[in-house]
């Protein structure tokens, strides 16, 4: 007798224990269809959500000029700073570059006696370049560390050195050399379309404080900017006018503080 009232209470609990499974597994399911049918939803949502920031870089790199531009310049390095402005994928980009190319033409302007002299030659050997540089882009690839921003924009460049100005006379010996008259400035100015590649590495991200935010915070990122890049310009005053484009690389550290959504 003991032994049916136990079998019929150990029945009882099994049907009990299996209900509570099967409901408990019932909504697990449920649960977990309701989370994998609406993550692609908030997560949409979650990019649709306005999100700018600011930020800087600084860095240094090179460039060599093509077409007519190398039969009087030769290649460089050079030092870069801008700052960086975001709105979701959306990126402008300003940089003010310095760079101190070689003169491959001692007398770029062509100025010569009737005896086929030179009446100016370059007082300076590295003439200052001294550019700036705008461009929009917008990040077409980001996965893990890395993102990839595509930029075009515009680059004004200004260049000056000094020319010595060239005239002979005779020595004691009756001998015609050249002498420095004089010594004057001289600058080119261009204008030309630009543009270049971001290859953003993230090295570190933090919070900082940012009243300016929705919840007074923001993410600061550093990374390790690759910016290949190439740069068209025209130097119309030169004798002959000579163009072409500079084609260089730059290695930068940037910063960039993301508001928080």
């Amino acid at each position: 007798m003991a032994t049916d009232v136990n079998r019929q209470f150990i029945g009882l609990m099994s049907v009990i224990i299996v209900n509570l499974m099967s409901k408990m597994m019932k909504r697990t399911i449920l649960i977990l269809l309701t989370i994998l049918t609406l993550s692609p939803a908030i997560m949409r949502a979650q990019e649709n959500i306005p999100s700018w920031g600011f930020g800087f870089h600084v860095g240094v790199g090179g460039m060599v000029p093509t077409g007519s531009l190398a039969d009087d310049l030769k290649g460089c390095a050079m030092f870069v700073s801008g700052l960086d402005v975001g709105y979701n994928r959306l990126k402008l980009k300003l940089v003010a570059s310095y760079a101190q190319p070689s003169f491959k033409n001692k007398n770029p302007y062509a100025v010569y006696d009737e005896q086929g002299r030179d009446l100016q030659l370059n007082a300076t050997a590295n003439p200052s370049l001294l550019g700036f540089t705008a461009q929009l882009g917008y990040t077409v690839w980001q996965q893990g560390r890395v993102s990839v921003t595509p930029m075009v924009g515009f680059t004004a460049s200004y260049l000056s050195w000094d020319i010595n100005h060239i005239k002979y006379e005779k020595d004691e010996e009756d001998i015609e050399r050249p002498l420095i008259e004089d010594v004057t400035g001289s600058k080119e100015n261009t204008f030309g379309w630009s543009a270049s590649v971001d290859v953003d590495v993230k090295l570190h991200g933090t919070l900082v404080d940012f009243p300016a935010g929705p919840d007074g915070q923001a993410r600061y990122t550093s990374s390790l900017r690759i910016s290949p890049f190439v740069t068209y310009g025209k130097l119309s005053k030169l004798n002959p006018s000579v163009k072409g484009c500079c084609v260089g690389l730059t290695v930068s550290y940037a910063g960039f503080l993301r508001v928080l959504r």
